[in-house]
């Protein structure tokens, strides 16, 4: 079995026999990853559980001082994401080991996600980190619409979390309004700020469900309704058959696993005009502009024409979980 160091910015809990995050991507890559190899963790350690678990059998904890004595002769690098903490770990092995080889998965474009935190600055800091990564890892990326990439030979996977459950049972949706829902972080880059807005200023009769966090600071609404976040995949489900339209609001994305849920439950979902690419070759995502006017229009056409658009969305090929972590496997193979 080969050994693999994975470096992650995530909080991860780890016992004799399981990792936990709260972050399902990251638990999905480690899931993986874990079944060929035997993996070095450098990542940030939680002191919680975490909702996320999987198995890992063969794994170890590594810590800064252990750098400088690591043998790197025999295995390589993946890193998730290029944040400040994962490129202070990498620039210290790097400078002990130079031949240093391996991967970095990019999930998501982080050019666009640190403007919309810190503005120009941000985005420059990226830029700076994401050279000097890529001048050694190779990407491995979930959309080649990221920024920046035309300078590098990069490698693409599809993201997913699809089980065979995600395709039983299938529910009719109540369509006597529109019954809105929000699964995610509550972060500004991922515009659930600014659905909040619109929602406020919507005529159209409608209900928001928003999944992420109950304690949000955000005046109260009588028509949205805030749940903590769940790792239960019956409650997940439920959420998305109760509901009629799915609302991804972000600024940015890669390749948002959320999308590929919604539309297992046959739940067409509305993206703004900043991330249009994700729609790609799927039936039953609509891009609206992020104004009242054109949001509402969007609603009403999707309640007007349901039966129909249902009937496109299960023409989709939807990858599973299980073909995601095959083709991870191969790709670090």
């Amino acid at each position: 079995m080969k050994k693999l160091i994975i470096i992650s910015n995530d909080r991860l809990y780890f016992n004799r026999r399981t990792v936990c995050s709260n972050s399902n991507d990251t638990i999905n890559i480690i899931e993986g990853l874990s079944k060929i190899n035997h993996l070095n963790f450098f990542s940030r350690k939680s002191s919680n559980k975490g909702i996320h678990e999987t198995k890992v059998l063969n794994k170890s904890l590594l810590r800064i001082p252990q750098i400088s004595s690591l043998n790197l002769k025999n295995q390589k690098i993946c890193m998730i994401s290029i944040t400040p903490f994962n490129y202070l770990i990498f620039m210290f092995i790097n400078l002990f080991n130079r031949k240093v080889k391996g991967f970095v998965i990019l999930r998501s474009d982080g050019f666009k996600e640190y403007e919309s935190k810190f503005g120009f600055i941000g985005k420059k800091f990226y830029g700076f980190m994401f050279k000097k990564i890529l001048n050694k890892l190779k990407p491995i990326v979930v959309s080649s619409k990221l920024s920046n990439l035309k300078s590098y030979r990069h490698l693409k996977i599809c993201p997913s979390e699809i089980t065979d459950i995600w395709k039983k049972n299938l529910k009719k949706p109540n369509l006597n309004k529109a019954n809105l829902l929000y699964i995610g972080r509550i972060k500004k880059e991922k515009g659930i700020y600014s659905l909040l807005k619109l929602a406020d200023k919507l005529s159209v009769d409608f209900k928001l469900s928003v999944v992420g966090q109950n304690k949000i600071k955000f005046p109260r609404i009588k028509n949205i309704k805030f749940y903590n976040e769940t790792s239960n995949l019956k409650k997940i489900i439920n959420f998305y058959d109760k509901n009629n339209i799915f609302i991804l609001p972000s600024y940015t994305e890669g390749s948002p696993k959320v999308i590929l849920e919604s539309l297992s439950r046959l739940r067409p979902v509305i993206v703004f005009k900043e991330i249009s690419h994700v729609k790609a070759n799927f039936k039953g995502i609509f891009v609206s502009g992020r104004s009242v006017d054109e949001f509402q229009k969007t609603i009403r056409y999707i309640l007007k024409n349901y039966t129909q658009i249902q009937s496109k969305i299960r023409k989709n090929k939807i990858l599973s979980r299980k073909k995601f972590q095959n083709d991870l496997m191969k790709v670090i193979k």
